[in-house]
């Protein structure tokens, strides 16, 4: 009977509390684990997140086209996932360089915002407002053909060509035609004032969005005698063309509107009043 009852439910029970709390100790050790883990993979990403790095940047507005100096510049410490992947870190790459368009102050530098002075390039150098696959040309121009003198640098015009026409007996009928023969060209300069304004972002053609900015140096030259005009190269011929057998006429626009239409020609007998 003794061993009988070794064997008994209260024997069983037993074994039973005992699987169980194997069980919950296995279960506490796992969460444990798992806790701890966590902790660990918070701690490394919030160490990540407070790593910081240098940048260069300017201490002061710095214009364009203008030589930089260690005074110019100061080394900023900003955490890593926000510093620009462009942004210069030592100031030896920056100073002795040339501003490719007015930098404001705080702001980092890159690569793309300054040029070297090494070879022939000068501080009046259009060719660093030209953009690839782009072309500069130069128009005559004076206060009537400029709009009163008062067009500048960084401006967006519509250029029109007033053509002579001829008659079936060889007489020439002057200023016979009007056509807007470019739409929402950007002047990179007025005379000698070039533009210290970034050129629109679309290089491919001239219908980006306007940027008005004019140039920290512009101001109303009605005594210029050239307009120079951002243009396509195929825009380039046709302008030359133009040029060359009639009168050109800037347009300006307002600013932010850089919307192109279609505009049919008009000729000199539109403006008489159809006999009744």
């Amino acid at each position: 009977m003794a061993g009988a009852g070794a064997g008994g439910p209260a024997s069983r029970i037993n074994r039973r509390y005992l699987l169980l709390t194997i069980v919950f100790a296995a279960l506490s050790a796992i969460l444990v684990y798992a806790a701890v883990s966590r902790g660990g993979g918070t701690t490394k990403q919030a160490e990540s997140a407070t790593l910081t790095g240098s940048m260069v940047v300017a201490k002061a507005d710095i214009p364009a086209r203008t030589q930089i100096t260690a005074d110019m510049l100061t080394l900023e410490d900003v955490p890593l996932d926000v510093r620009p992947a462009a942004a210069l870190t030592n100031v030896d790459d920056v100073v002795g360089k040339l501003t490719r368009y007015p930098i404001s102050a705080g702001e980092e530098l890159t690569a793309s915002k300054i040029v070297s002075l090494q070879g022939s390039q000068t501080t009046n150098s259009l060719s660093f407002d030209v953009p690839k696959g782009m072309r500069a040309i130069s128009i005559q121009a004076d206060q009537v053909i400029s709009a009163g003198g008062l067009v500048l640098p960084g401006d967006y015009v519509d250029i029109m060509s007033v053509l002579n026409g001829v008659k079936s007996d060889g007489s020439v009928v002057p200023n016979y035609v009007v056509k807007t023969i470019l739409q929402n060209v950007q002047v990179l300069a007025v005379a000698q004032n070039v533009a210290d304004v970034a050129v629109g972002a679309d290089t491919s053609t001239t219908s980006g969005t306007a940027d008005n900015s004019h140039g920290s140096a512009a101001k109303p030259n009605p005594d210029a005698t050239t307009l120079t005009i951002l243009t396509t190269p195929a825009q380039s011929e046709l302008l030359f063309l133009a040029e060359s057998n009639g009168t050109l006429r800037a347009v300006v626009r307002g600013f932010g509107d850089a919307d192109t239409t279609e505009l049919p020609p008009i000729f000199q007998n539109e403006l008489v009043p159809t006999a009744p």
